[in-house]
């Protein structure tokens, strides 16, 4: 019914049920309602070396993030690791065949670019947040530097993550 206003009442441009006006049920957050850390209160992010037993660090992160959920679940879901972990084997189909110890300027720019997009997902959900950090994604990364090697090992711990998500009951959304 549309607003007649010779008529009065009824409801105006605007605000029919679930209208832009009378928000109710599924009511968008506002940034200002999400728990925060200011950015002064950050530590800088120092770059560490991915263990050569990377395989039992990506089963210890993920047992740990499972045993944290209090509902025996991964609060991250599997589309978000491999959306991440897609980037990292877009850098890797490129060096894996080559022979150079240092990676291409390309693989370079593509790895801070990888680095942009995990900060921005992270910002966005507690999930995530709590996914780079147990598994200490930034700080390998930084630890990669243009060392070919690195970053290969950096791909398979990728693979192993996603491999142990899956084997521990990973839901795919």
């Amino acid at each position: 019914m549309a607003y007649d206003p010779q008529r009065g009442g009824g409801r105006g441009y605007g605000q029919q049920a679930g209208g832009y006006i009378n928000r109710g049920y599924g009511q968008r957050k506002r940034r200002s309602d999400r728990p925060n850390t200011p950015y002064d209160q950050l530590q800088p992010i120092e770059p560490e070396n991915l263990p050569i037993n990377y395989v039992n660090e990506a089963e210890r992160v993920m047992k740990d993030l499972r045993e944290k959920n209090e509902s025996g679940r991964f609060s991250i879901t599997t589309s978000k690791i491999r959306a991440i972990h897609t980037l990292v084997m877009d850098i890797y189909n490129t060096e894996h065949l080559r022979t150079e110890a240092e990676l291409l300027e390309e693989s370079q720019l593509k790895l801070m670019r990888l680095r942009v997009r995990i900060v921005y997902d992270a910002g966005r959900e507690q999930a995530v947040m709590t996914f780079v950090e147990k598994a200490q994604l930034l700080a390998y990364i930084k630890g990669i530097g243009n060392s070919r090697a690195e970053m290969i090992r950096f791909a398979h711990y990728m693979e192993a993550l996603v491999a142990y998500h899956r084997f521990m009951g990973g839901k795919e959304n």
